[in-house]
């Protein structure tokens, strides 16, 4: 029998390789791994690689850095697969926050002992039928605003350009510019190829009839999506809350709750602020016998939904209509007036009491977040910046709160050791 100090003999069990050197044996499965997945590239995609990665690192749970790494590598690739297949997410999303939005109607109706289907019907039936009402008492008006509108234009282009051949050389030469030399560069060498980018971009546009069809099918597919959501809307609620470990659940309801009325009471409160914005514009520019009061009331209560900015944009847009009345310092004067009027009860009347101080963010804060949100976003980001923003401000209150707290607990237990 061998001692255990002696020397391995010839015959003894060699120790493996991976044993001795298991940095060296992983650094070469690495490699290896790499060539490989380099040399069949052509016919591999980010979900087969990102699955195969989720896949091994699964089996390597034991170890911290794997399940980061799994967690990381998951978010990741969900992001990538919503970017690539946008065009078939973006309706399940949008009919899902339509079904958010509405699910308070709904559960008013539930809470009366209305069977949820009768109550999603019923709130179907109201929607529908505004719509409806209001496009036949609006579109006439609107059609007539925008033939106006076209009429009117290449007159107005006309004497701008007049006005612009009259003036402009002699502003031009108080200011010790060249007149000629800048018209022959705009109107010679910038403005042809302007119009011939228009020209190319229309006839993408009607070679792209495919996008047409489908945006069709989504105003087709989007009410029938809500429907569902908003029927099976409190299963969805409760599955989600299911995955949540027993002990957190109070915690996770609390936190939804707390998240449901900001995000949720935020939205909802401000569509009702723009309609009301929108209609109030309207009316009042109605009264002055404004030409283009329908267009410009939608306008405004669409670009209301941007705290803020959206004024300054609606304003803007309609101060340029005032040119094609026949009065345009006089229609300057009321579409001033009006929106003066109509914010200002906006301001500290209609938000106050609809949307009141659910966000509770800094008007610098809000500007902020809309211009961050809509630099990467672009549109959404415009909806989602302050509703985001104010959750994540509510996140970061809690954290303080919750650190203070431990903070508070080792203090107590402190004093009493001393």
């Amino acid at each position: 029998m061998r001692r255990a100090d002696a020397p391995p003999s010839f015959f003894s069990a060699p120790m493996r390789t991976h044993e001795k050197y298991p940095v060296l044996a992983a650094i070469a499965v690495c490699l290896l791994t790499v060539v490989f997945l380099w040399s069949t590239r052509s016919v591999l995609s980010p979900i087969l690689v990102g699955g195969l990665l989720f896949y091994l690192l699964t089996e390597m749970k034991d170890f911290e850095l794997a399940r980061k790494l799994r967690t990381g590598i998951g978010i990741i690739l969900g992001v990538w697969i919503l970017a690539n297949a946008q065009g078939i997410v973006v309706p399940f999303l949008i009919a899902f926050v339509l079904a958010y939005l509405f699910n308070p109607m709904v559960d008013f109706f539930e809470r009366r002992r209305w069977p949820r289907l009768v109550g999603v019907t019923v709130v179907f039936a109201v929607l529908f039928g505004g719509l409806g009402f209001l496009a036949v008492l609006v579109i006439p008006d609107l059609v007539r605003e925008i033939q106006d509108l076209i009429v009117r234009l290449p007159r107005m282009i006309q004497g701008a350009i007049s006005l612009a051949h009259q003036h402009l050389p002699k502003l031009f030469g108080v200011l010790q510019i060249d007149y000629a030399k800048v018209e022959e560069d705009f109107l010679v060498r910038r403005y042809p190829a302007k119009v011939e980018e228009l020209m190319i971009g229309f006839l993408r546009g009607l070679s792209g009839m495919g996008t047409w069809l489908t945006r069709l099918l989504n105003v087709i597919l989007i009410p029938v999506l809500t429907f569902y959501f908003l029927k099976d809307y409190g299963r969805m609620k409760s599955g989600l809350i299911g995955y949540v470990p027993r002990r957190y659940k109070s915690l996770a309801n609390f936190y939804f709750w707390r998240s449901n009325r900001i995000v949720g009471g935020y939205l909802r409160g401000q569509l009702i602020v723009c309609a009301v914005v929108g209609v109030l514009t309207w009316f009042g520019l109605f009264l002055f016998r404004n030409p283009y009061a329908v267009m410009i009331g939608i306008v405004t209560g669409i670009l209301n939904i941007v705290p803020y900015v959206g004024l300054y944009v609606s304003l803007g847009v309609a101060l340029l209509s005032s040119p094609f009345s026949p009065h345009p310092l006089w229609a300057a004067l009321q579409i001033a007036g009006v929106f003066l009027v109509v914010q200002s009860l906006e301001a500290w009347v209609i938000s106050p009491k609809i949307v009141g101080d659910r966000v509770g963010l800094h008007p610098v804060v809000v500007i902020f977040s809309i211009l961050i949100f809509s630099r990467f976003l672009g549109f959404w980001g415009l909806l989602l910046a302050v509703p985001v923003a104010a959750l994540l401000n509510f996140m970061i209150n809690e954290w303080n709160r919750h650190r203070n707290w431990k903070e508070m607990l080792a203090e107590k237990k402190q004093s009493s050791k001393t």
